[in-house]
């Protein structure tokens, strides 16, 4: 029997209601029958985001990663961007099952990208991987030029609801950017959500991304992922903007375009924050960003 994380299923009821609740109900159901499927063996407790399961199983294949999403669009285009990468700097597909949301990979880890002591080194591989994971896009992967028009919505509905709160011209600064994403036509992958915990130690490969959010466009987006980790140390302008140098020269992106980047998602951040919407990112380092 499969015990589904408590967190999970509180996560996936409050994004989803009642069909939250009912896709959690069947979800021990899902798992034993691919697992049965694709003939594998749980090996070890499942762990979990806030929209899937994952659970380390072994097959003839070898260790794999067997993992069970909530049926929605940002799900399907994981399947895509990693069938799409082939190996390259992620993990691979060994089987998948579109219709239930359910794929088998390749199981890396479990040291993530934190657990690099140099700062630098870490911007570095993270940066690497991104320059390795701009292969050609498909058609039908999403852009992030599609996600710009909610992006900004979202941007003016939380500074309305907290007027003042940033600089003056750090909100239209914010919406210069987005609208020059609007109109970003880059027709290579990028991963989306590169952050450290989503970069683990491999053998394959020294390090293999996960989770991708599935997008078409430029790798200069995932820049502000990458340098707001571990911000203990990065509070003064110099430190940041080193970072961002770093990353784009090890991604090949252009690190005043990776900057902007940095500065319209510090501030969309911040105001998510101010609303109480999670603590994800350090608050002195947004506000270091936004007045650059």
């Amino acid at each position: 029997m499969v015990t589904i994380p408590t967190a999970l299923a509180e996560s996936v009821v409050r994004r989803e209601g009642e069909a939250g609740r009912e896709w959690i109900a069947a979800l021990p159901e899902l798992i034993v029958r691919h697992a049965d499927q694709w003939g594998c063996e749980p090996a070890g407790p499942a762990w979990h985001g806030e929209t899937a399961v994952a659970l380390p199983v072994a097959c003839a294949c070898g260790p794999a990663v067997l993992k069970i999403s909530y049926p929605h669009r940002r799900s399907r285009a994981e399947a895509i961007a990693l069938r799409c990468f082939a190996g390259r700097g992620a993990v691979r597909v060994l089987e998948s099952d579109d219709d239930a949301f359910a794929l088998l990979l390749e199981r890396a880890g479990p040291r993530t990208l934190d657990s690099v002591a140099s700062v630098d080194e870490a911007i570095e591989i993270a940066g690497g991987l991104a320059r390795r994971l701009a292969v050609p896009a498909p058609p039908e992967m999403p852009s992030l030029a599609d996600a710009t028009r909610l992006w900004e919505r979202q941007l003016l509905q939380q500074a309305a609801a907290a007027p003042g709160l940033l600089p003056a011209g750090a909100v239209d600064r914010a919406r210069a950017v987005i609208g020059a994403l609007a109109a970003d036509a880059t027709p290579t992958m990028l991963h989306g959500d590169l952050h450290y915990a989503n970069v683990l130690k491999a053998s394959r490969e020294p390090w293999l991304a996960i989770d991708p959010q599935g997008r078409r466009g430029t790798a200069a987006f995932d820049a502000f992922t990458v340098i707001t980790e571990r911000p203990s140390r990065l509070m003064a302008r110099a430190a940041v903007l080193a970072r961002i140098r770093r990353y784009g020269s090890a991604a090949g992106v252009d690190p005043e375009l990776a900057l902007a980047c940095c500065q319209a998602r510090a501030s969309s951040a911040y105001l998510h924050q101010h609303g109480g919407n999670g603590d994800w990112f350090d608050l002195d380092l947004l506000r270091t960003l936004i007045a650059m």
